[in-house]
């Protein structure tokens, strides 16, 4: 995530950064700090349920009914609040917002997005991340995707959101787990 947060300066990519799946902030908080820093004053949005992932839904395949559990990937607002101001993170440019995605996008106002950061695992929330965010995805913005090697119901949102693009996307692999493609 630090090589993204530096590349959107260097090319200079205006817009915020946004990150759908938080869990404890370590991303947030690498992203954040390197924004900090900038001559750009970027917000950093932060959504997260912090009470873990949503059950899998049919696009899931049967590892995740497997592996799922009530409580699964559950992170800490009050961890996530106590690196951002150990960073000494600008405060009034940290926005997280705590809820289900589908309760807190419809009401979310990001205008702007220099990064979409899309850690959330399952199908839907992959999809309602994409379906949100990416039109406010600034020309020449990365979209991350933390999980589109490790979960199918991830992979299957990436790829039909990708075929529903009208311009050509070059998904490039970052290591065995996470993705990411620029918007052109």
């Amino acid at each position: 995530m630090y090589f993204f947060s530096k590349a959107i300066d260097s090319f200079r990519i205006e817009g915020d950064i946004v990150e759908c799946g938080v869990w404890n902030g370590g991303s947030a908080a690498i992203m954040a700090y390197v924004s900090n820093n900038s001559i750009y004053k970027r917000k950093i949005w932060l959504f997260d349920s912090f009470q873990g992932l949503p059950p899998p839904t049919a696009k899931d395949t049967a590892k995740a009914f497997k592996r799922y559990f009530p409580g699964m990937c559950s992170g800490s607002r009050r961890r996530v609040e106590e690196i951002l101001s150990a960073l000494k993170i600008f405060p009034a440019r940290i926005h997280i917002v705590e809820g289900w995605f589908a309760d807190t996008f419809p009401k979310a106002r990001v205008e702007h997005i220099a990064i979409l950061h899309i850690d959330a695992d399952f199908y839907e929330s992959v999809k309602l991340s994409l379906e949100k965010f990416y039109p406010a995805v600034q020309r020449g913005g990365y979209i991350v995707l933390d999980d589109y090697g490790t979960w199918e119901g991830c992979k299957a949102a990436v790829d039909e959101f990708l075929t529903q693009q009208t311009q050509p996307i070059n998904l490039m692999r970052i290591d065995k787990n996470a993705y990411y493609f620029r918007k052109l």
